[in-house]
């Protein structure tokens, strides 16, 4: 009978330790799963950033060169009215990290609604996923972010976490992405002198667009300034995504 009562102690000492095992098994595979979560979110903001800068790049190569004056400046500056991609912090938005994408057809660098007729004068494009709203999450100035035309997934800080983007490499102190009628990198067009002026490829660097989430990780998206071609560069591990610049391997979170 003592026997029969110390193997079922002891039986139940292994079920509690089983139990305890599970429970730190779990604890584990939670923390793991929360860090792909947040990783997750910063990926699929980048690829969103990244699809819509081809999208920009697209635009920018079907789009004509001389066009009308009524929708561009002066035609001896028709190479200021390009499409572009413009990370922006804005009071509409409570200073949040967003974008837009937008034709500048005057030439002065801001992405403009439209004050006299906005089917003429509109710079924002229309969203690819819905016609009835425009590439914008608000703008001081342009739009208000609770305006039924705006699309809530250009505010990347709400909708992937992203609090901070910058440019490094031949892009280094912009916020625009500016491509022209082949698809060449070009830096923002407004202060340009001549057509060549702000290509970006004269650099012989890649631009290098690094987006940090509000839990400080961090991934680079790079952009080559003559071909235009955009990539988000693989992860040598877990943690570390080493990106090619000044022809150096560098981490991301380094550059």
């Amino acid at each position: 009978m003592k026997k029969y009562i110390k193997l079922r102690a002891i039986n139940r000492a292994f079920t509690l330790l089983e139990l305890v095992l599970v429970i730190f098994i779990l604890g584990i595979i939670i923390s793991i799963a929360k860090v792909n979560i947040k990783k997750d979110r910063l990926m699929l903001g980048a690829k969103q950033i990244l699809n819509d800068i081809y999208y920009v790049r697209n635009l920018a190569m079907v789009q004509e060169s001389f066009r009308s004056s009524a929708l561009a400046v002066a035609k001896k500056e028709w190479y200021k009215s390009r499409w572009q991609l413009y990370f922006i912090k804005s009071a509409a938005t409570d200073y949040e990290q967003t974008y837009t994408i937008f034709l500048d057809k005057n030439g002065d660098g801001n992405a403009n609604l439209g004050k006299t007729d906005i089917n003429i004068d509109r710079e924002i494009a229309i969203d690819i996923l819905n016609p009835k709203k425009l590439m914008n999450s608000g703008q001081s100035g342009v739009i208000n972010k609770d305006d039924e035309k705006t699309t809530k997934r250009f505010n990347i800080f709400k909708t992937f976490d992203i609090e901070k983007v910058e440019f490094k490499g031949s892009c280094s102190g912009s916020t625009k992405i500016v491509f022209d009628e082949i698809g060449r990198l070009y830096s923002p067009l407004k202060n340009s002198k001549s057509v060549y002026d702000k290509n970006l490829a004269k650099s012989g660097k890649n631009c290098i667009i690094r987006l940090t989430s509000k839990y400080k990780r961090q991934i680079c998206i790079v952009i080559d300034p003559l071909s235009g071609y955009a990539y988000i560069p693989k992860f040598s591990d877990f943690n570390q995504q080493v990106v090619i610049h000044n022809g150096k391997m560098i981490e991301c979170s380094k550059i």
